[in-house]
């Protein structure tokens, strides 16, 4: 009796120990099949970089032109860009055709890193600018100059023969008359001397081509000595006489 007992024990413990093994093996086999709790992440994907408007280029790229990206269709995941260019002011821009390219966005976001502003896309025009050119038209005066006006713009210059009286005293008025040739109506005179202040006439009196007076009053501080007379027509043109007229002392000065 006492043996069976053993032999029933025995084989109770090879039993518990049996179903013991098979319970481990299953959880190895389990383990080892992935039956795990695992949860496989999936990557993020990122939404595109450039919306429709922006201006982008390289990093190394020239300013103008740049990509204009016109439009981005997910389907694809590819943008839609066109050459764009600045205007003469430095601002953004216009295209020369309405051509565009297509490009994955993987390859435009790589090369073109440097986004420059953003414009709206309708607004961009498809032409180059035209530039306003202002027609100037020159009158033909030079080339159709009437005689009477060649005559009063190109008279020959003056030219002074003699005076009479050719001296005066400081601190008086004289009037004299002056000869000579191509005097023009409407001249002027004037006595002058190196480092002093010209005497101008205060009336001018035109005879004709040939002949003029003119009345200087002298004041009483005037140099003596020889003064210049000089007539100058109404067209600029100057004749001088140097050294002809006197200034003398005023004998009365006292």
């Amino acid at each position: 009796m006492e043996h069976s007992v053993k032999i029933s024990f025995a084989l109770c413990m090879i039993l518990i120990i049996g179903v013991f093994m098979a319970g481990c093996s299953d959880n190895s086999d389990t383990a080892a099949s992935g039956n795990t709790s695992v949860i496989d992440t999936a990557p993020t994907t990122t939404g595109p970089l450039y919306t429709a408007g922006d201006i982008v280029r390289s990093s190394t790229g020239s300013t103008s032109p740049a990509w204009l990206v016109v439009s981005y269709d997910s389907a694809s995941d590819s943008y839609t860009r066109a050459l764009i260019y600045k205007n003469d002011d430095g601002t953004w821009g216009y295209r020369t055709s309405p051509s565009t390219e297509t490009s994955k966005r993987a390859v435009l976001e790589k090369v073109y890193t440097v986004k420059i502003t953003h414009v709206t896309v309708a607004s961009v025009p498809t032409a180059a600018p035209t530039t306003v050119t202002t027609e100037v038209t020159t009158l033909a005066t030079s080339t159709t100059t009437s005689a009477a006006a060649t005559a009063t713009t190109f008279s020959a210059k003056p030219s002074i023969k003699g005076m009479d009286p050719d001296q005066g005293e400081a601190g008086t008025t004289v009037s004299t008359d002056i000869t000579g040739s191509d005097f023009v109506s409407n001249l002027t005179a004037l006595l002058r001397r190196e480092g002093e202040t010209s005497i101008k006439a205060t009336t001018v009196t035109w005879s004709s081509s040939s002949s003029m007076t003119a009345t200087f009053d002298i004041p009483n501080t005037t140099t003596v000595g020889p003064w210049d007379i000089v007539v100058t027509n109404p067209d600029g043109q100057s004749g001088e006489f140097t050294n002809y007229f006197t200034v003398r002392g005023n004998t009365t000065a006292g």
